[in-house]
């Protein structure tokens, strides 16, 4: 039995405006991982259809075995800097930077598994807010604290060294506009963030008034707003540097500047542009694009790659496979469950507070 309501038809509870809702977000859905698959397999067709197997296996065989786990290493230090920073930015004595690490690692293992990357946002958040009982509302702050300070330390970092290195210089323009964005990200971050506590019916939204909370935090404590961002790039250059010993593992004779810049470059492309899980196909096309503008030969550009994508991508699925049965997420289900259960609580936060 249906009825009229406001000029919306109900049945059961569920408008036929939430289902035309929903059928919409599931196209869009649909199509984007469409696009995403069409993408990722394209780009690797384009980084194997030539491969000469053998020299690939020869370079993969020799590969210094110490060096790799050198690499890994860095790479769990760099992950930890982001729960160092954020336990920073939390300004919370009782959670821990460690505890912040595994739930990011873990939220970041789930994402790269999955074929639509937004699941690492909302399995962090649902911990935290479910789990640890935090206020919601300042876990989504420093979130887009900590987003907003990768992006621009990143750009910073790639700007500079195209502006350095020769190879680089003809993309200059393109690499000029992400450091103008990452430029214009901090400004609006410090101008306008505080703004929005201000801005009509924005005072009234939860979510915007502890925003504006944490950014204003920032500006009154500027050591504390500089450390952020120097963890930012020292946690974007150990990447770079895992990505050198990499490099040295692979006999890549190139510097530790230049593969900083590579490494980034590698990593921006492949979490920017559409592609399968784990960015299979964006990251290895990456590496032998921009490996190659220093006459690095095919085979060994993609010996590179797979070594340094699994170095990236499996150390927090190792760490996500430890660290979620500890909080009793042991299936698929038990994951999607925290997923709805911490989009509820962000849609009823997002509610304007009367």
């Amino acid at each position: 039995m249906s009825r009229a309501k406001g000029g919306v038809a109900e049945s059961g509870g569920e408008t036929i405006s939430d289902k035309s809702n929903y059928g919409a977000k599931s196209l869009l859905l649909i199509g984007y991982i469409a696009l995403a698959t069409a993408v990722g397999a394209l780009l690797g067709w384009v980084v194997v259809r030539n491969i000469e197997w053998a020299v690939l296996r020869d370079s993969l065989s020799s590969a210094n075995i110490p060096l790799i786990a050198a690499a890994a290493l860095l790479v769990i230090l760099a992950a930890y800097l982001r729960g160092a920073r954020w336990k920073l930015l939390l300004q919370n004595p009782n959670i821990s930077a460690t505890r912040l690490f595994l739930i990011e690692q873990a939220g970041s293992a789930l994402d790269t598994l999955s074929p639509v990357r937004v699941l690492d946002e909302i399995i962090e958040v649902g911990i935290l807010a479910l789990r640890d009982k935090l206020n919601l509302g300042t876990i989504i702050a420093t979130l887009a604290l900590q987003r907003t300070l990768e992006f621009a330390a990143t750009v910073l970092l790639l700007g500079g060294g195209a502006l350095l290195l020769s190879p680089l210089r003809p993309f200059w323009p393109l690499l000029a506009a992400g450091v103008l964005l990452g430029v214009i990200s901090l400004a609006l971050l410090f101008i306008a963030g505080p703004m929005l506590s201000r801005i009509g019916i924005l005072a009234r939204v939860q979510l915007a008034a502890q925003f504006a909370s944490a950014v204003a935090l920032l500006r009154r404590e500027k050591r504390l707003a500089l450390i952020a961002f120097l963890i930012s790039v020292a946690q974007a250059a150990l990447v770079g540097a895992a990505g050198w010993l990499v490099a040295a593992a692979m006999d890549i004779p190139i510097g530790v500047g230049t593969m900083i810049v590579i490494t980034l470059g590698i990593t921006f492309f492949s979490s920017t542009v559409p592609g399968l899980p784990m960015s299979l196909g964006t990251f290895e096309f990456a590496a032998l694009w921009l490996l190659g503008m220093w006459g690095i030969g095919n085979e060994q550009a993609i010996a590179f790659s797979l070594v340094l994508h699994a170095v990236l991508f499996l150390t927090p699925v190792l760490v996500a496979v430890f660290f979620l049965p500890r909080e009793g997420l042991l299936s698929i289900r038990e994951i999607r469950a925290l997923t709805r259960r911490a989009r509820a609580e962000m849609a009823c936060t997002d509610n304007v507070v009367i």
